[in-house]
């Protein structure tokens, strides 16, 4: 499933990035979210909280909608 986080810094509550990741489930989507912020600034992830973290919506193929249909 696909995940969009929102991280900041845990102590200052500084807005740090938003990302797209993907996980089983909130908990691994929370880890691969720290993780990936944690790489791209370089910086520790002890230091870096998810304060949003919410399920994206799968996107339908209209054409296999179609296939299905006939």
């Amino acid at each position: 499933m696909s995940y969009q986080a929102s991280i900041h810094h845990l102590t200052t509550g500084r807005f740090l990035m938003e990302c797209l990741v993907e996980g089983r489930d909130l908990r691994e989507a929370e880890n691969a979210a720290i993780a990936s912020a944690a790489r791209k600034s370089r910086a520790l992830p002890r230091e870096m909280d998810v304060r949003h973290l919410h399920q994206c919506m799968e996107r339908r193929n209209p054409n296999a909608d179609e296939h299905l249909a006939a």
